[in-house]
């Protein structure tokens, strides 16, 4: 085993536990599909990366690739050595990174922020082990089986649910809370720094240990016993986390006999896979069921929460007695004049002093420490008010009918109509705009264009157009024409579709997922009205709405 002088050691590490055992196991089984780690900067996941592929680049080299987020695509793929084919006449083929990551590991820091092309060719790469390259007629098949990394702040935007999916494991990485962890941090970066030879130098057995103990589990692996019974633990911890496809019972299992191996252990227990399941499941999860780490780690998190609010109440209550006394007793009845403002019978006044505050006592519990001083109001009786805001927020309704034939075959575009016209009724006292969007062989019509005239859309409704396929693509496409003008609009989205997209593409549904999330970030409220019927359901338009995050809402029909 290789050491490097200026490579901080992967047992040195401290804390980082689950992100260790899922990148081993990675290590362990290639086939495995990759890391993706969730959660805070500055945790030192490049460093534990870093340390691991210097760890087990023994014999056989192990490549460690940082691809950067503005990578152009020929750095990524190849490309032709344009000084050797002008100056020597000949085809000589530049490497990109995937091609140098193969049999090694490739790491992308903010990942979700890689453009959509590059993450398509990782997805083919990942899935497949190579890729092809089309360069000034040339068309060339490259190896390329890497262990994908990736690193992602949620916070920044979400990744595309087929990358996402497309990892093998996952796991959620905090920065420690611990006082003994992050003081042990600071010791050990500190002496690395100080003399990198010498600091290596003491964890050179630890380090020798875990590399041959991953060694032995590459070489064991394949021969570890599976029990049937687990096959249906997998399937039923599937079951219960509703994942989407098998990808995640598979996984459960070999994740479970990797992990197996690392221990040294000749069969698959249920303890291996109690240990590993939140791996795999914890991106995959549709119930809101995630792991015990996440699980626990929200639990600190409300621990301290609570623990900040009772001192935030403690300081208030001094606040308040302070405040109190030097308010003369008798102006506290005075300031109670919600009912004395009814005998006035002044509107704009009666509902000013519905929210003022009825007893100044009370006035600090009612302060929003979030709103900034020029949102409040303050009398000469020391008395604290909201200060009066008239909304100027425009609401703009879009509705997305979807008149196909899949539509028209079972008979719901009538109560689908007539669904809208109830909506765009209900919401008439704040005088929305309206939009509406049709559906219709195969394209998408924009009806009618940000109009108040509901007599107009109702009318332009009658007149709809059915049948054809469903392609909900140019549709979301139109919705981003519709919300660019995003200043002072409330934007709000309701899909009426059964959710059979049904094109020509193969991945059809994948398609319009995407597309929502690409052109309708500036709405505010998405809303998916399943108008799928008969006997037999395929619930694609509740399964849409999960994957985009909308409101979901069955087409209810009377006497259906």
């Amino acid at each position: 085993m290789k050491t490097l002088k200026n490579t901080f050691p992967f047992t040195a590490i401290v804390g980082q536990d689950d992100f260790k055992l899922a990148l081993i196991l990675n290590v362990i089984d290639p086939l495995l599909g990759g890391v993706l780690a969730i959660g805070d900067k500055g945790t030192g996941k490049t460093t534990l990366i870093r340390s691991l592929a210097q760890l087990i680049d023994a014999e056989d080299a192990f490549p460690f690739v940082n691809l950067p987020i503005g990578v152009s695509e020929d750095r990524v793929l190849g490309h032709l050595n344009l000084e050797k084919l002008i100056n020597e006449k000949k085809e000589h083929l530049q490497l990109g990174l995937l091609a140098k990551a193969h049999k090694g590991c490739l790491y992308i820091d903010e990942i979700n922020l890689l453009n959509d092309y590059l993450m398509d060719v990782l997805l083919d790469a990942s899935a497949t082990g190579s890729y092809h390259l089309e360069r000034e007629g040339i068309s060339k098949k490259i190896e390329s089986r890497f262990c994908l990394i990736g690193s992602m702040n949620p916070e920044e935007g979400d990744l595309r649910p087929q990358l996402k999916d497309r990892f093998g494991l996952s796991v959620v990485v905090k920065t420690s809370v611990s006082l003994e962890e992050r003081a042990q941090i600071i010791s050990n970066r500190l002496q690395f720094d100080d003399d990198p030879k010498a600091f290596v130098t003491i964890y050179a057995e630890e380090q020798e240990k875990i590399y041959h103990q991953i060694k032995n589990a590459q070489k064991q692996l394949k021969f570890i016993k599976i029990d049937e019974n687990l096959y249906k633990i997998a399937a039923n911890l599937a079951l219960e986390n509703k994942v989407e496809g098998h990808r995640a019972d598979i996984l459960l299992l070999k994740t479970a006999r990797a992990y197996a191996a690392y221990l040294n252990d000749a069969k698959v227990e249920a303890f291996h896979m109690q240990k590993i399941a939140h791996f795999v499941l914890n991106h995959r999860s549709n119930n809101g069921d995630f792991s015990k780490e996440q699980n626990n780690s929200q639990e600190e998190q409300k621990q301290q929460q609570q623990e900040q609010k009772e001192e935030n109440s403690s300081n208030s209550s001094q606040q308040e007695h302070t405040f109190q006394s030097i308010i003369p007793a008798n102006e506290k009845k005075h300031s109670n004049g919600v009912n004395g403002a009814s005998k006035n019978g002044a509107n704009h006044n009666n509902y000013q002093q519905q929210n003022q505050l009825s007893e100044s006592q009370t006035a600090f519990k009612n302060i929003d420490n979030k709103k900034t001083v020029s949102q409040y109001l303050a009398t000469d009786k020391f008395e604290i008010q909201h200060k009066f805001q008239q909304s100027k927020t425009q609401l703009h309704l879009i509705f997305l009918l979807d008149s196909s034939g899949s539509m028209l075959k079972e008979k719901v575009v009538a109560y689908a109509k007539g669904l809208i016209e109830k909506f765009a009724k209900s919401e008439s006292g704040l005088k929305p705009v309206y939009s509406l969007i049709s559906l219709y062989n195969g394209n998408a019509d924009l009806v009618q264009e940000a109009s108040k005239d509901i007599d107009d859309l109702l009318e332009k409704l009658k007149a709809i157009k059915t049948g054809g396929k469903t392609n909900i693509v140019p549709a979301f496409k139109k919705v981003k024409t519709l919300t660019n003008n995003s200043k002072d609009i409330n934007y709000e989205l309701i899909i009426i579709t059964d959710g059979k997209f049904n094109t020509d593409a193969e991945n059809a549904f994948d398609e319009a997922v995407i597309a929502c999330q690409t052109y309708c970030k500036s709405v505010h409220q998405l809303t998916v009205v399943d108008a799928e019927k008969g006997l037999v359901k395929l619930n694609l338009a509740q399964k849409f709405a999960t994957k985009i995050r909308a409101n979901y809402e069955p087409l209810i029909i009377e006497n259906d």
